[in-house]
This record gives C-alpha cells, sequence and structure tokens, in this order.
C-alpha cells in the first residue's frame, strides 16, 4: 500500500462525524397551556377574570367547590366559562405546523415499553387521552387499538391509573378506559374458573370508570345498561366474587337511573348478596361493601335490612364504625339505624352490645351532623324505643365518657328530634348507672361541655 492511500484512509478515519440535522419543531408559546395542567388545552374557556384554563381542569377545579380563579386568586362573580375561540383557533393552527402525531397503536406501544418510567407512561396516556375528542371518529380509533389488546393495555392503563402521576393524567387513563368498558363486561359472563385473572382485570376497570368524576354520565348510564342487559345473576355472582371492586360496581348499578326497578329489585333479592358483602367488608374493611348494602337496602326496604341481619353484618358494621374512614363510618351508621328497626336487628345489635356501643360511642362525636344524628338513632332505638334491650343500656352505660358525649350532642347543631333522642339516652343512662352503683361519669348540671 503506498503513502498515498495510507495517507487517505488516515484522514477518513480521524474526520468528526457529520452533525445531526433534527426537523424545526415551532415551540409551543405559554400562552397556549392550561395555568392548572400546564397541558395544551383542548377547549381554551374564560373566566369573568379574564384568565384562561382549559375546560376539563377549570370544571374540577369549580366542582370541587372552589369559587376563586386559580390564577388571580380573585373572588368569582360568576363561574359561567365562556369558549375562547380565538385561542382555540390558533392553537388548531399550531397543532398543524407540529410532525405528525403517533397513531394509537403506537402510543400503546410506548406506554407498555414504559413500565417502570412515569415520566414516559404519563406522557404516553396524556398523548392517547388527547386522541379520543368525539369529532372525526377519534375515539373510535382509540377503542379499536386498546380493544385489539385488551389483556396487555387495560392493566398498563389500571397501574398507570392507581400510581403517582398526576390528577389529570390519572383521569385521562380512567378515560381511555371508559372507551372499552363495554367490551369488558363480556369477561363478567366468561369462564370465570379459568380466566380468573381476566375477570378480576375487567371488574377493576369497570369500578374505576364507573366511580370517576372525569367520565361523562352518559358513558356511565350506557355501561350500567351493558351490565343490566347480560345474564344478571351470573354478573352479579361473577362481582361478588371480584371483592371490593364488584362491590363498588354493584353499588354503582342499585343507584343508576340507567338500571330499572325490576333490575335493582333482582339483584338486592340475590341470597347470596348480603352473606358475600359481609365476607368483603370483613376481609378487605371496603368503603364499597358497605355503600353497597346501604344501596340495597333503599332499593328493598325491610327484606333487604332482615337479609343484611341474619347474614351477620352487625359485628362487621361496628368494627366499620370504630375503624372507617369517616363517610364509611357514616354510612355505617346508617345501617345500624335500620338494623334495629327491627326486632331481629334489635336483638342482633343487643347480642354484640359491647361491641356495638363502644364503636358507636367512641365514633359519635368523631363524624360529621349526618353521622352524629344516625349514632343517637342507632342507640335510641336500642337502648329506649318499646322498651329497648337491657344489655345495650348496660353497655352503653359503661362506655367512656357516654354523659358526656351526649351531652355534647343534645348542645350542639342538630335536628329537634334527634335532641329529644339524646336526652332521653341520657336519662337511660344515668338511671343504669345510679342502678349499678357506678360514678358519674359527667356532672349534666355542668353548664360548659368541653369537647371529646
Amino acid at each position: 500500500m503506498d503513502a498515498a492511500v495510507a495517507a487517505r484512509q488516515e484522514r477518513r478515519r480521524i474526520r468528526p462525524p457529520e452533525p445531526l440535522v433534527m426537523a424545526a419543531v415551532p415551540p409551543t408559546p405559554a400562552a397556549f397551556r392550561c395555568p392548572i395542567s400546564l397541558e395544551v388545552m383542548r377547549s381554551p374557556v374564560s373566566l369573568p377574570t379574564g384568565a384562561t384554563y382549559d375546560r376539563a381542569s377549570i370544571q374540577r377545579w369549580l366542582d370541587s367547590g372552589h369559587r376563586t380563579c386559580p390564577a388571580t386568586r380573585l373572588p368569582l362573580a360568576s363561574t359561567d366559562l365562556v369558549p375562547n375561540l380565538l385561542l382555540r383557533r390558533l392553537i388548531h393552527l399550531h397543532a398543524a405546523t407540529l410532525p405528525p402525531s403517533p397513531s394509537p397503536e403506537q402510543v400503546l406501544s410506548q406506554l407498555a415499553a414504559a413500565d417502570g418510567e412515569p415520566a414516559a407512561a404519563e406522557k404516553a396516556v396524556r398523548s392517547l387521552a388527547a386522541k379520543i375528542a368525539p369529532e372525526k371518529g377519534k375515539r373510535a380509533s382509540v377503542a379499536s387499538a386498546v380493544a385489539a389488546d385488551l389483556d396487555s393495555a387495560v392493566p398498563a392503563l389500571l397501574s398507570f391509573a392507581k400510581g403517582g402521576a398526576g390528577a389529570d393524567a390519572r383521569v385521562d387513563a380512567v378515560r381511555i378506559l371508559a372507551t372499552v368498558a363495554q367490551e369488558l363486561v363480556a369477561y363478567l359472563t366468561g369462564d370465570v374458573t379459568e380466566k380468573r385473572g381476566r375477570v378480576n382485570m375487567a371488574v377493576e376497570a369497570l369500578a374505576a370508570v364507573l366511580s370517576a368524576d372525569g367520565v361523562a354520565e352518559e358513558a356511565k348510564d350506557a355501561l350500567v345498561a351493558a351490565l343490566v342487559a347480560e345474564d344478571l345473576g351470573r354478573v352479579v355472582t361473577t362481582l361478588l366474587g371480584a371483592g371490593a371492586n364488584g362491590a363498588a360496581v354493584l353499588e354503582a348499578i342499585l343507584t343508576s337511573s340507567a338500571a330499572d326497578a325490576d333490575a335493582k329489585t333482582a339483584i338486592a333479592d340475590r341470597p347470596e348478596l348480603f352473606p358475600d358483602l359481609v365476607r368483603i367488608l370483613r376481609d378487605a374493611a371496603s368503603p364499597a361493601a358497605i355503600r353497597c348494602m346501604a344501596a340495597a337496602v333503599q332499593v328493598r326496604g325491610r327484606p333487604a335490612r332482615a337479609s343484611m341481619v341474619r347474614a351477620g353484618a352487625i359485628p362487621a358494621l361496628a368494627l366499620a364504625v370504630a375503624a372507617a374512614p369517616t363517610a364509611a363510618a357514616e354510612s355505617a351508621l346508617r345501617l345500624l339505624a335500620e338494623a334495629a328497626r327491627c326486632g331481629d336487628g334489635k336483638a342482633a345489635i343487643a347480642a354484640d352490645a359491647a361491641e356495638v356501643a363502644a364503636a358507636v360511642m367512641g365514633r359519635m362525636i368523631r363524624v360529621g351532623p349526618a353521622g352524629r344524628e344516625a349514632a343517637v338513632v342507632a342507640l335510641w332505638l336500642s337502648c329506649c324505643a318499646g322498651g329497648g334491650e337491657r344489655r345495650m343500656r348496660e353497655a352503653v352505660a359503661s362506655a367512656p365518657e357516654a354523659v358526656g358525649k351526649l351531652l355534647v350532642v343534645m348542645q350542639g347543631d342538630c335536628a329537634p328530634t334527634t335532641s329529644r333522642m339524646a336526652g332521653e339516652l341520657l336519662r337511660a343512662v344515668r338511671l343504669e348507672q345510679e342502678r349499678k352503683g357506678m360514678a358519674a361519669a359527667y356532672d349534666s348540671r355542668t353548664i360548659h361541655v368541653m369537647p371529646y
């Protein structure tokens, strides 16, 4: 090899690489981004303060009870949202200058590949959610892409919806699930024994869609109608076997206007309903199980109340009153009050008098007004109405600070009927304490009552 050839090869070997030239992407103007979500606005609307937001984000802000402008902190004279048509047109023109967006199938592949990378997963979910706008059939294309591989797409979306992403991104994941929710209904009537994992996946997705605030009520009603149209007995059995998520779906059916009275009655009359709900409540301390019981009692009244008592709900409800979050504890107190309205329920409460009295008295002033009223009603029906139950009077009289707590309720902002019941309970408790020679737990002649 001569010297000239060797020199050319050496120069070629050390030549620096050519710089990569990327297609210029116009930057997104800050005015196009929602001040709440920081994402490009899909439907910009303006408040009376002049600030503009994406409709979905500002609507959630208003629905949560806020009456101020998030950006300016000024009070709102009106909550009317005025579409900003000029800004929407500018956003659309800017979008036309961007490179073509990936297809729904490509985005789903990105989501599957983003396992363990929250930022990449959130980007994929937000990109997919942006494609489910109703115009131009985009919703159908997203639904088709997800439906083509339900067994992998649905778990990925569920995992993201339960993860640490922002609230808007989690709502977007559930909105995507809503596009294929009716496809998942068929999983509830398939071979449950061989495909339990698929059934649980489908039930979890249905529960997420039916309980989400970001899903349109029309979509929820259509999903409930699809569930009711199936073999209802098999659907109920499958949902109860799926645990807390299944209870959430049943509660949604029982409280939905999309299910007719006959379907709701058929669900409430299922012999396995209350025994399985009690099992779910004991196993998972599920607020959904409590709400489902309450919905069934609301639908069927006395027969459902009796079925609930026979299923052994009283001890499970007492545990929920003592340990559940406030909203669930209030629902459990209302169910105890319902149970106390019948003889069997009153007897069942008396059979667990110590646990029920301790739970109700311990939580009575640590719930809202509705919960306090339900607590007083449950105790009054058990201790005073129709002569009451001696075991319950003894248990309530033995509860710590029973007299003081009843005084707190009486002196609080409660209904006259509640105050009267609390007064009768107070007299019964004091008589029981005197009969047993117990020292007064509280001086009822004291004017000022300290909160407990």
